[in-house]
């Protein structure tokens, strides 16, 4: 018998004999078809992305007591049409530690095992959408009143030409279907590469904020956030922090399938280094509409469906920023998750 025999035979065998060690297989899949068209205007890069990306994992449980072990392995492929350069595929590959308030998980964890989504202020949508993993470790706790989860991402290794980059961050939310208090914390470090002529830089950033939400009955609800956001920034090579600050808020109204929403922020411009081609934002890593003194993005949407498998929406983006004509986006986004596992999309 070859090699190639027997290795099938010992995986047959394999599974087969699962559920009498106590184990037990998992199935996932994660589709998203995204088209954002975004007709900006002056400093704002205008584009259209238009296309889907599948996540298929497969894992093993194996349940201790009151604590689990699960092993998930898979791949993310993305496809933007109309491009002409082959996207590679992502590697999933994690494990999982958890018991009955907590998990934690090494590896490569697609994002969709966060518990919240970054705001826009720390996360640009077009990275969270070609960068749908995170790269070291989550450790997470959810409470009936409390929730909070740590996380590092180590997105880039040192190489000559490379830098070393990580993100650690921080978030949680206390409160109750009324009212509550959450925060959003990020430290990126943007360390240099091998090659001389370079330096560091580093970034934390803070947002507290109080929620309150509404639901009055008939399909209706009303949900607002207030809060600051503000940032340490700095480039070693002059040693000098930057300190911006500035108010973020949003309201957000539904009604049944429909939604407006309005965000505010007014400060200070939160990405010094954005023109600098050393750091830009690849180093910032957020909406570069934050780099304004004022920013107001409204937006319109209706939801055709909303379930717990699949998702499929519309949204007209209004986008408002000083001496600029109004920026304008449609998006339309698709989004399918086959399996067991509990997902935290869009969760604030």
């Amino acid at each position: 018998m070859n090699r190639k025999a027997v290795f099938t035979a010992v995986l047959a065998f394999s599974v087969l004999c699962l559920p009498a060690f106590g184990q037990r297989l998992r199935a996932d899949i994660n589709f998203d078809g995204l088209f954002d068209n975004r007709e900006y205007k002056n400093d704002m890069q205008p584009q259209t992305i238009y296309g889907m990306r599948v996540m298929p994992e497969m894992g093993i449980d194996y349940p201790i007591g009151n604590c689990d072990h699960t092993l998930v392995a898979g791949f993310s492929k993305i496809w933007e049409f109309g491009s002409r350069d082959t996207i590679a595929p992502d590697i999933i590959l994690y494990y999982r530690y958890g018991g009955d308030n907590w998990v934690t998980y090494f590896g490569s964890i697609p994002r969709h095992n966060l518990q919240r989504q970054l705001p826009d202020a720390f996360l640009y949508d077009s990275i969270a959408f070609f960068e749908p993993t995170i790269g070291g470790t989550l450790i997470q706790y959810y409470g009936e009143r409390w929730q909070t989860e740590l996380y590092c991402n180590w997105f880039s290794r040192q190489t000559e030409t490379d830098r070393e980059a990580f993100r650690i961050v921080w978030d949680g939310y206390v409160g109750n279907r009324l009212l509550g208090a959450g925060w959003f914390t990020a430290m990126t470090h943007f360390a240099k590469p091998k090659e001389p002529g370079h330096y560091i830089y580093e970034k934390f950033q803070l947002n507290p904020y109080l929620t309150l939400r509404l639901n009055p009955g008939a399909g209706l609800w009303l949900k607002t956030d207030a809060g600051v956001l503000c940032s340490l920034v700095r480039c070693r090579k002059d040693g000098r922090w930057h300190s911006p600050t500035g108010f973020l808020g949003d309201i957000q109204l539904g009604w049944r399938m429909f939604d407006i929403k309005s965000t505010v922020y007014t400060g200070e411009s939160q990405q010094p280094f954005l023109d600098d081609p050393e750091a830009g934002l690849t180093f910032h890593r957020s909406d570069p509409f934050y780099n304004h003194t004022f920013y107001n993005k409204t937006e319109l949407g209706v939801m055709f469906v909303a379930d717990k498998n699949v998702q499929l929406g519309f949204r007209w983006n209004l986008h408002f920023t000083p001496d600029t004509p109004v920026h304008n986006q449609q998006l339309i986004t698709v989004r399918c998750t086959l399996g067991a596992r509990k997902h935290f999309y869009n969760r604030r």
